[in-house]
């Protein structure tokens, strides 16, 4: 029974790949900073949803594994700060009763897609509980910093030189928008960036575009690529052209959902223009 929770551990990251259109994975290795700089750790990151995230560390001397759960407060083209809240000592090699293995994790990454497409650097904390009133424990704190790579999300997979906003809201546009005629299609990423400046939103073009229950085409996002029709849609946004008319909200009533429909037509929205099939409220 003293292995059970890595067979828990197991069956979490198991089903958590269906669970996941968007899921990723990083490999990771720590160096403690001590009075030296010694490696420490080994770990691995499943990522099952863009914010969101399973974190299991390996500390190869102690024998120690410990299993959390990550959360990025924002998420940012380049730089992240993110949190974790895990238990440590899977293996029960300390005898510690559970109370005592509960660990808090705080970091921040930056990633290096221009340099190596997956590469990241991070500066990260942990320590158990008992740690922050000063109680003896057997569990030492770790700081130091992480390398990680891993097989990032396709739409972060960005080609050099292109502005990843850019690359992201073209895919958006041409997975919303394909067929449309181009006013329409601009019109929809200036509802992105609309939605950006509006407090009702995140202020992020990829954290409006992945806010859960807001774009229907997110499963595509993954595989399809941006042509140049819509990137050019995107830089024409992006420069201020609004053929939306400040529009938060656009749907086309023969593909909406039947939620969709009932929404659009119970909500207290203002009509601004129909653009194609498109129409658009704010």
């Amino acid at each position: 029974m003293r292995h059970y929770p890595v067979i828990i551990l197991l069956i979490v990251l198991a089903l958590s790949f269906p669970l996941a259109a968007e899921a990723y994975w990083q490999l990771g290795f720590d160096w403690q900073v001590t009075e030296g700089i010694s490696p420490e750790a080994v770990k691995l990151n499943w990522w099952v949803a863009p914010r969101c995230g399973v974190r299991t560390v390996y500390a190869w001397a102690e024998q120690d594994l410990g299993l959390a759960l990550v959360y990025i407060p924002q998420t940012r083209s380049a730089f992240n700060s993110y949190v974790g809240l895990g238990v440590r000592d899977l293996l029960d090699n300390s005898r510690l009763p559970m109370g005592e293995k509960v660990e808090l994790t705080a970091g921040v990454e930056l990633r290096l897609n221009q340099l190596i497409p997956g590469l990241s650097v991070a500066l990260e904390g942990r320590l158990v509980t008992a740690n922050l009133v000063g109680e003896q424990n057997q569990l030492a704190p770790f700081f130091g910093f992480a390398l990680h790579f891993g097989a990032t999300p396709v739409e972060v997979r960005t080609p050099r030189g292109v502005d990843e906003d850019l690359y992201l809201l073209a895919k958006l546009i041409r997975a919303e928008a394909e067929g449309e005629p181009y006013e329409g299609q601009v019109a929809v990423g200036a509802v992105v960036l609309n939605r950006v400046k509006s407090p009702q939103f995140p202020n992020t073009i990829y954290d409006v575009i992945y806010q859960p229950g807001q774009f229907s085409c997110l499963p595509k996002l993954a595989t399809i690529q941006p042509n140049e029709e819509s990137l050019r849609a995107a830089r024409d946004a992006l420069a201020g052209k609004d053929p939306s008319r400040g529009a938060l909200y656009y749907y086309n009533p023969k593909l909406a959902s039947p939620a969709g429909k009932r929404f659009f037509r119970t909500a207290n929205l203002t009509p601004t223009v129909v653009i194609g099939n498109h129409h658009f409220f704010k």
